[in-house]
């Protein structure tokens, strides 16, 4: 079977992030079972990307109208069996759909209503940083009439949370259409980094022994780690700590958010209980790093792409994760970590406090996710149940 992929942004820089990662594993998977598979997306060339065909186009899609004349050209020149296509809830605002093979649908991006997101970005981010907010905000606007509407073009919708799919069958999607198949988590997170190598990052980190506090992955404040920092104060009231943020500067703008958080901190008088470490590292690295903490805190504001895979990740690595009331979060923690309301610094610091003071609480929470996640899917899991869903 021929199988086209329509996902924008994908290159080989944004693999190991999501939407892209589920794109890829799916990609993958199903070439790995003999299907022909190939990937359209918004950029001016066509290459090979991990072994997979990508075609680029201008443009995927025309608002208010539906898919572009570029994408309908490959598509009926490649002539695929089926079509997977990225969504978001702004795929939905068109007029025409015109692509005449049967197509399921992928829906990465958070249902949010508007008022989530001024409740937990602010009107203020949400202006700052609307390169990331500005699409959630006309996501949450779009009328359910149409969303009801243009679902009947889709054999499935697929949601990566049970929360997302709650919020598509209100809006009118038969519940039947609306299948929830979350990521899989990758084997080399099952395994522990050697005993040396953790104590020697914490010993660098840490010289006093002070328990560490960390964050990892993108630095951008509507990930929540500027209330982190502004929890910090608070923290450090009963506790000496050191916070270890973890930064991936995929962007320039990243150093940017870097130095936020760094003039946050001396704003604060924490500046000496902060720790930044910027830099790509590799995977073993980052296994050491999360390893070496004594909690992991992801205290998202903004769920940019539903299940964040950083939380499953610390999970296996037998870590007590404290995240936020936000998208599908609540699923994957309830019972094997602890949840605080989004912006809110001072409940954020007492979950910290409440995980390193009472040791019998971290080591069942630490023991709960360990084998949570043990038991959690694997990629080829969620290959297997797109297989179903192709025939």
């Amino acid at each position: 079977m021929k199988v086209a992929i329509i996902c924008f942004d994908f290159k080989e820089s944004n693999l190991r992030k999501q939407p892209w990662r589920y794109v890829y594993e799916i990609a993958k998977g199903l070439k790995s079972n003999g299907h022909e598979v190939f990937i359209v997306t918004n950029s001016n060339n066509e290459t090979d990307i991990a072994g997979i065909r990508v075609f680029g186009v201008g443009k995927l899609f025309i608002p208010l109208k539906g898919e572009s004349k570029e994408v309908l050209e490959v598509l009926d020149r490649e002539n695929p069996d089926r079509i997977i296509m990225l969504l978001g809830l702004t795929s939905f605002l068109r007029t025409h759909f015109e692509i005449k093979q049967p197509v399921i649908g992928v829906l990465t991006s958070p249902v949010y209503s508007l008022g989530e997101l001024i409740r937990n970005v602010g009107i203020r981010d949400s202006i700052a940083y609307r390169r990331y907010t500005v699409i959630h905000i006309i996501n949450s606007l779009v009328p359910s009439f149409l969303v009801r509407k243009w679902s009947q073009k889709f054999e499935y919708i697929i949601v990566l949370s049970q929360r997302n799919r709650e919020r598509l069958i209100k809006k009118g999607v038969p519940a039947d259409k609306v299948i929830v198949i979350p990521p899989g988590i990758d084997e080399e997170f099952l395994e522990l980094p050697e005993r040396e190598t953790i104590e020697r990052i914490r010993s660098e980190i840490s010289p006093d022994g002070a328990p560490v506090v960390m964050y990892y992955t993108s630095p951008l404040t509507l990930r929540g780690t500027d209330t982190l920092v502004r929890a910090l104060p608070h923290i450090l009231k009963e506790k000496e700590v050191k916070l270890l943020i973890l930064s991936r500067p995929d962007y320039r703008s990243v150093l940017k958010e870097e130095q936020k958080l760094r003039k946050l901190a001396e704003k604060l008088n924490v500046r000496k209980n902060l720790v930044i470490i910027s830099k790509h590292l590799p995977l073993e690295d980052v296994k050491a790093y999360v390893s070496s903490a004594d909690v992991v805190v992801l205290p998202f504001k903004l769920v940019l792409s539903d299940v964040p895979l950083s939380i499953l990740e610390a999970m296996a690595l037998g870590k007590v994760v404290i995240g936020t009331d936000v998208d599908g979060i609540p699923e994957i923690l309830k019972d094997k970590g602890l949840i605080v309301r989004p912006n809110n610094p001072k409940e954020l610091a007492n979950a910290v406090l409440l995980v390193l003071e009472d040791k019998k609480l971290k080591y069942e929470l630490e023991t709960a996710a360990k084998e949570y996640v043990n038991q959690w899917r694997r990629w080829n899991d969620v290959v297997e149940e797109f297989l179903k869903l192709i025939g």
